[in-house]
């Protein structure tokens, strides 16, 4: 059965407008938002997590060419520790798959995220798979167009599709090649969980596409969460603003 390319029409949608106030903020760790969703979700299904890494070094001097090289700070790792401490702790007998993109920053919190779940036989590092590129094109024109607008206003502009293919990938066609790798991905059975450690720019277009949301940050250690048997995925997303959901039949490519 292959996910993604083949939704019904058939789709639940939900908000609930959350509005954390400062303090709650301020005492919600990285990663809580994604741990609350997991700790009230089955756990017979297939989970898989899609967040951006922990806390990074500065791309201060780092040219934009070579910020892959930039990891994560010693705060980073003990915030990948600790959210790998609390899914052990919501899920203590699952099997764990932790994958990353290229980047330093992904990989590093991917193998700290697997210090602090580590138990016998029970995490496995599957290195860049499944394998989640950048969506960028062209890297010049795009920081020609980054520098014009701003960051905020290029991935508004992106959202919009209305920046060209040959600079960026057009960002829906680019959230459904994710989820469908996502969903594809054959070594997860029900009962475990993936976890792949990705970017802002990797989930903005999933949090745009599924929900609407074109959200202006991704806190680290914050992503979608997608949950899925045979017949039905529910993805969810929070941030301190949001609580969005959406449920979506599939069916077998057999029956097309």
């Amino acid at each position: 059965m292959e996910y993604g390319s083949h939704w019904s029409d058939y789709s639940e949608n939900s908000t609930q407008q959350i509005g954390l106030n400062e303090k709650k903020r301020e005492n919600m760790k990285p990663g809580s938002y994604v741990l609350d969703i997991l700790q009230s979700a089955p756990k017979d299904q297939r989970t898989i997590l899609l967040i951006r890494h922990s806390n990074r070094d500065s791309f201060g001097g780092i040219p934009d060419h070579l910020r892959n090289t930039v990891g994560i700070t010693p705060e980073g790792m003990r915030m990948a520790r600790e959210f790998g401490e609390s899914l052990k702790k919501i899920a203590p007998d699952k099997q764990l798959f932790l994958g990353h993109t290229v980047a330093k920053r992904s990989e590093m919190t991917a193998w700290s995220i697997c210090e602090g779940y580590s138990s016998d036989n029970q995490v496995k590092i599957l290195g860049c798979e499944p394998e989640i590129k950048s969506p960028v094109v062209n890297l010049e024109k795009l920081i020609e167009m980054r520098n014009e607008f701003g960051w905020h206003e290029l991935i508004k502009r992106w959202l919009g599709r209305e920046i060209p293919e040959d600079i960026i990938r057009d960002s829906q066609k680019y959230s459904d090649e994710i989820l469908g790798k996502l969903l594809n991905y054959p070594t997860v059975r029900p009962g475990d969980i993936l976890v792949v450690v990705a970017h802002d720019i990797t989930l903005f277009p999933l949090v745009f596409s599924l929900f609407g949301k074109a959200v202006k940050a991704i806190e680290f250690l914050n992503g979608i969460v997608i949950l899925a048997d045979a017949n039905v995925v529910k993805i969810q997303f929070r941030n301190a603003e949001f609580l969005c959901e959406t449920e979506r039949l599939i069916f077998n490519n057999n029956d097309i």
